[in-house]
């Protein structure tokens, strides 16, 4: 089954990236992106709870600027976070330095090895 991977290119630009974790068995990384915000995220934890599943928020550092408690309750509840930029922009549309330093800007208030690009 085909989901989304990223343009061709981008993996030719960018070879010392992992793209894909091979699996030594068949499992399934389910991910959350845009985050924290409360209209969703607190339901989204419940519903994991409920079933004893784990995931990986990629959060938008400004999200967690505005909402640190619903961040702190991902933390709480065992879940993994990721970096999502400051403001959830388009690298493509900004340049190299301006993008980097927004993503920086996001490490300030999130935590993590784990970084997934907008759009």
């Amino acid at each position: 089954m085909f989901i989304e991977q990223p343009p061709w290119f981008y993996r030719v630009l960018f070879p010392g990236v992992i793209w894909r974790i091979p699996a030594k068995k068949k499992c399934v990384y389910l991910t959350f992106d845009d985050g924290p915000v409360p209209e969703v995220t607190p339901w989204v934890l419940d519903i994991l709870d409920k079933y004893g599943v784990k995931a990986t928020f990629f959060c938008v550092g400004d999200n967690v600027r505005k909402h640190p408690d619903i961040y702190r309750m991902v933390l709480d509840r065992g879940h993994r976070v990721g970096n999502h930029t400051f403001n959830h922009i388009q690298g493509i549309r900004f340049w190299t330095k301006n993008y980097l330093a927004n993503v920086e800007k996001a490490a300030d208030y999130i935590k993590s090895d784990l970084f997934r690009p907008p759009h």
